[in-house]
C-alpha cells in the first residue's frame, strides 16, 4: 500500500497537469474571494469570516478533485499495468484504499496555500484576530470530509474507464448529482417522505452544518459511509468478472443493507459539537424542550431570498441553520419553503403576494443593489409565516434600531433568530391565552388612550378592563394587571385587593406619574407648574422595593418641540428646539426584557430608587435616562423660556437615572400582621408572603398612552410612541410588549433575547488604505508558493535521478 501510495504522490507532483489543476483552483478561488464583486467577496462583505470560501469550495472541488483522481485507475487500465497490480499480494480494497489516501493527501496539498486566506482575514480583523478561529478550523474539518466523498467518487469513476477525460467528466457529473442533484429533485412536488430521503443523500445537506463549524454525528456517518460505499464498489469493479459473481453481489447487497441500517440508526442519535467560539449554533435547554413538545408538523415559508447584501445573507444562513437544528430536536417535521416574492411571477401575482405579506404582518425593508441598468431599489421581506394545523403566526427576523449601525442591527437580528422561532412555536402550541387586565376606577387612562397598545396585546392575550371589586372576586382570571396613569388616591381596600392579588402570584405593571404637570396650561401660555401628586401608593410600592421621587427629569438626549417664534401679527413661523422635559429613555442592555430595543419617547418623567430590606427580591433597572441628565425637584415651574435660556450644560451631570425597574421574587404583603377587618376583610385570610412573582414599576405613565383626538365623530387614535415633530415612531410599543411578555414568561423563553454574538468585522480603515495590497497578496502568493514548490521538487527529483 505504501509503495502504491508513494507512486501516486510522485506521479502527480511530477506532472504539469497536476500543478495546472491546483493553480487554476487557487486562482479562481482567490479572484472570487478577493477581487470579483459578489456574494463571495470577503472585503466587500465587511465580515471577518471565511464563510464565503467554504460556500465556494464545494463548487471548485467539482473540478479539482476529478482532475486529481482521473488518472488513478484510468491510466492503469490504459497502460496495461492493472493486471500487474492485481497480481500483487494485496487485497483489492487495500489497493483502492492506497489510491484513496494518496488522493486525500493531494487534496490537502492543494488546500494548504489557502491558509493564507485565513491569515489575511485574521490580520484584517477589527480588532486583529476577531475571526472565529474555532468555527474556521471546524469548517476546514468539514471541507476535509467533503473531499473524502469527492475523492471516493473520483476513484470510482476512474475505475470504469481507461480514458482520463471520460473519468474526469464522469466524476464531475456524479459529484454534482450527489452534491445538488438529489436536493433539486427533492425541491419538486413529490411526497414528503421521498423529499426527506433524497435530501438525506444530498452532500450539500450534510456539508452546510460542517461549513459553519458544527460537527454533527449524522453528517460524519454520512460522509464516512458514502465514502466507504464508493471505495467498496470500486474494489468490486477493478477485477474483471468479479462483479458478475453471485458471492460478490451478495456481499455488496449485505454492505448496502448494513450501511442503510447505520444511516437510519444515526438519525435517531443527536450529537453535535459546536466549534464556534460563541456557541452560536447550540440550542438552549428551553428551546429543546419547547421544540420536543410540538405535536403537529410545522410549515415555515421564508421570504428572504434573491440577491442580498452580506448582512442579510448572514441572517438568511442563520435562519436556515436554526431551523435545521430545531427540526433535529422535534418529534414532528419542521418543513421549510423558501419563497422569493419577485421570482417567476406576473406583476399582478407579485403585487397580490406583497399585499398579503403586509396584511400578515411581515415588515419589508428597502434594499438597493447594482444592476446592468444602474442602481435598483426593491422591497425585501426578511420574515416568515409559520403555520401549524390551522394556526399561523408571522415572524420578522430583521431588527432595526435607528440609533445603531447596520452591522449592529444585523448582528442583533442574528442573535434573535432562536428567540423568534421558539416564541412562534410556543404561540402555535398554546391552548389558552393569558389575560391582561387594565385597572380602572382611579382616573386611569381610558380605553382610547391605551387603544394602540391594547390592540397589539390582543394578538397574544385576552384584554380586559377591571375595577378592584372584580379583581378581588375573580383574581385567578387575570394573569397580569396594568395600573396605567391613576390620578385619584387609592382607598386602603383597593390597595389590599391589589396586594393580595400579588401575594397569590399575580403580576403587575405600575405606570405612575409622581408629579403632575398641567400640559394644557403650557399649551395656552409659556409657563405652568409641576406639583407632587400623592395617590396613596407610596407605602405599598416602598414595601415592594421601590420609591418614586417627586421630581422631574431633564435630559440632553430628548425630543424636539416646535415653537412659533414669529412676532404677534405675523404669519406663524415654527422652529425646532430641544425640549429637555421630553427625555428619550434608554432600555437597559443587560437584561433580556429590554436588550437591543429602540429608545422610549416620554414627557415629564420622574425618577425612582430601589429599596433594600427584602433579600428574596431581585431588582433590575430596565429603563434609564442618558448619561447627561439632571433632576428638578417639585414643586417647580415648567416654562417654554427654557428654550431661549436653557440650563447650563454642566448641570446635566447625572448619568443613567432609573425610570423603570423590574422586581422579581417573593414579596412581603403591606398588610402582614395588620388588622384588615375595618376594610371589610378577615385578617385570617391575609397572605403575608407571595408566591414567586414579578412586577415592573415605571415613574412615568405617559409612555403607554397614545394621543387621542376627541373632536370628531369618533376618537382619532395616534400611534403609540409617535413623535409628531420628528415624524417617527419610537420604541414604546415594543418595549411595553416585551415587558408584558417577560412577566407572562414562566418558561424562560425571554432569556433567549439575552444571547450575545460577538461582532466580527474587518477593519474598514485597513481595507480602504490597503485593499489592493491584500488582493495582490492573496491572488499571487498562493500560486507562487505552489509554483516554487513544483520547481524545487522537480529539480531535486531530477538531481536524484541523475545521481542514481
Amino acid at each position: 500500500m505504501y509503495s502504491l501510495f508513494r507512486k501516486e504522490i510522485k506521479t502527480f507532483l511530477g506532472s504539469l497537469i497536476g500543478y495546472l489543476a491546483v493553480l487554476v483552483f487557487l486562482l479562481v478561488s482567490s479572484l472570487f474571494l478577493w477581487v470579483f464583486p459578489g456574494n463571495y467577496n470577503i472585503p466587500d462583505s465587511g465580515y471577518a469570516t471565511l464563510e464565503p470560501f467554504f460556500s465556494l469550495a464545494p463548487w471548485l472541488y467539482l473540478f479539482l478533485v476529478p482532475a486529481i483522481t482521473m488518472r488513478f485507475f484510468a491510466d492503469e487500465n490504459r497502460s496495461g499495468t492493472m493486471e500487474i497490480l492485481l497480481t500483487r499480494p494485496i487485497a483489492d480494497f487495500k489497493l483502492v484504499l492506497a489510491k484513496f489516501l494518496a488522493g486525500m493527501v493531494l487534496v490537502l496539498f492543494s488546500l494548504f496555500p489557502t491558509l493564507l486566506y485565513f491569515l489575511s482575514v485574521y490580520l484584517l480583523g477589527n480588532p486583529i484576530g476577531s475571526i472565529d478561529v474555532g468555527a474556521t478550523w471546524g469548517s476546514f474539518f468539514g471541507l476535509f470530509f467533503l473531499a473524502t466523498i469527492y475523492v471516493a467518487i473520483g476513484i470510482f469513476a476512474s475505475s470504469l474507464t481507461d480514458n482520463q477525460i471520460v473519468s474526469f467528466i464522469l466524476a464531475m457529473a456524479l459529484s454534482f448529482i450527489f452534491y445538488l442533484g438529489f436536493e433539486f429533485v427533492a425541491s419538486s412536488e413529490i411526497p414528503y417522505v421521498f423529499q426527506q430521503v433524497l435530501m438525506w443523500f444530498s452532500i450539500n445537506e450534510h456539508f452546510l452544518s460542517a461549513s459553519r463549524g458544527v460537527i454533527d454525528l449524522q453528517d460524519v456517518v454520512y460522509f464516512l459511509g458514502m465514502t466507504f460505499l464508493f471505495l467498496y464498489l470500486t474494489s468490486m469493479l477493478i477485477r474483471k468478472g468479479k462483479f458478475n459473481q453471485r458471492k460478490t453481489r451478495l456481499q455488496l447487497t449485505s454492505v448496502v443493507i448494513i450501511l442503510l441500517i447505520v444511516f437510519f440508526t444515526s438519525t435517531n442519535f443527536l450529537f453535535r459539537i459546536d466549534l464556534t467560539l460563541d456557541k452560536r449554533y447550540s440550542l438552549s435547554p428551553v428551546s429543546m424542550q419547547i421544540t420536543s413538545e410540538i405535536k403537529e408538523p410545522v410549515f415555515i415559508e421564508f421570504f428572504l431570498e434573491g440577491e442580498l447584501e452580506p448582512g442579510l445573507k448572514k441572517l438568511q444562513r442563520e435562519v436556515f441553520e436554526k431551523i435545521a437544528v430545531l427540526n433535529a430536536y422535534s418529534d414532528k417535521p419542521i418543513r421549510l419553503k423558501i419563497t422569493d416574492p419577485y421570482r417567476s411571477r406576473s406583476a399582478e401575482e407579485r403585487d397580490s403576494l406583497i399585499e398579503t405579506l403586509y396584511q400578515e404582518g411581515i415588515q419589508p425593508t428597502s434594499f438597493r443593489h447594482q444592476t446592468d441598468e444602474g442602481v435598483s431599489t426593491k422591497l425585501i421581506f426578511p420574515g416568515a409565516i409559520i403555520s401549524m394545523g390551522d394556526r399561523e403566526v408571522a415572524v420578522n427576523f430583521l431588527k432595526y434600531n435607528q440609533d445603531f449601525s447596520h452591522e449592529y442591527n444585523f448582528n442583533h437580528s442574528v442573535e434573535s433568530v432562536e428567540f423568534e422561532l421558539v416564541n412562534a412555536f410556543q404561540k402555535l402550541t398554546r391552548t389558552k391565552k393569558s389575560t391582561v387586565a387594565f385597572l380602572e376606577g382611579h382616573g386611569e387612562f381610558d380605553r382610547y388612550q391605551v387603544l394602540d397598545f391594547a390592540t397589539a396585546l390582543s394578538a397574544d392575550f385576552e384584554v380586559a378592563r377591571v375595577n378592584t371589586e372584580t379583581l378581588g372576586k375573580y383574581a385567578d382570571n387575570f394573569d397580569i394587571l396594568i395600573v396605567a396613569g391613576p390620578e385619584k388616591p387609592f382607598e386602603e381596600a383597593d390597595k389590599f385587593v391589589i396586594d393580595q392579588y400579588i401575594m397569590n402570584g399575580g403580576k403587575v405593571v405600575w405606570l405612575i406619574d409622581p408629579v403632575k404637570v398641567d400640559v394644557d396650561s403650557l399649551s395656552r401660555g409659556f409657563r405652568t407648574f409641576a406639583f407632587p401628586r400623592d395617590i396613596n401608593l407610596g407605602d405599598q410600592l416602598f414595601k415592594y422595593g421601590a420609591r418614586l421621587n417627586y421630581e422631574l427629569l431633564q435630559d440632553v438626549e430628548c425630543a424636539q418641540i416646535a415653537v412659533n417664534t414669529a412676532p404677534p401679527g405675523v404669519a406663524a413661523k415654527y422652529t425646532l428646539h430641544p425640549w429637555y422635559y421630553s427625555p428619550l429613555l434608554t432600555p437597559g442592555d443587560d437584561h433580556p426584557l429590554s436588550r437591543n430595543l429602540n429608545r422610549v419617547f416620554t414627557e415629564y418623567v420622574s425618577s425612582m430608587d430601589t429599596t433594600s430590606g427584602n433579600p428574596e427580591l431581585k431588582k433590575s433597572v430596565i429603563l434609564t435616562t442618558s448619561p447627561y441628565a439632571r433632576r428638578v425637584k417639585s414643586p417647580s415651574s415648567v416654562s417654554l423660556q427654557n428654550i431661549d435660556n436653557p440650563p447650563a450644560r454642566e448641570l446635566f451631570n447625572t448619568p443613567f437615572i432609573p425610570v423603570g425597574v423590574l422586581i422579581e421574587g417573593t414579596f412581603t404583603s403591606l398588610y402582614q400582621n395588620r388588622m384588615v377587618e375595618k376594610l371589610g376583610f378577615s385578617s385570617a385570610d391575609v397572605l403575608g408572603k407571595s408566591k414567586p412573582t414579578k412586577m415592573v414599576i415605571f415613574a412615568d405613565a405617559g409612555m403607554i398612552a397614545n394621543k387621542v383626538n376627541y373632536s370628531g365623530a369618533s376618537p382619532q387614535i395616534q400611534r403609540l410612541g409617535y413623535d409628531r415633530v420628528a415624524n417617527r415612531t419610537w420604541g414604546n410599543k415594543e418595549f411595553l410588549m416585551n415587558t408584558v411578555f417577560y412577566l407572562n414568561d414562566d418558561r424562560g423563553i425571554m432569556q433567549l433575547r439575552n444571547r450575545t454574538l460577538k461582532m466580527r468585522l474587518l477593519d474598514p480603515v485597513k481595507l480602504r488604505e490597503e485593499k489592493s495590497s491584500w488582493q495582490w497578496l492573496n491572488v499571487l502568493l498562493p500560486m507562487l508558493i505552489m509554483a516554487v514548490f513544483g520547481i524545487l521538487y522537480n529539480l531535486v527529483r531530477k538531481y536524484q535521478n541523475t545521481r542514481s
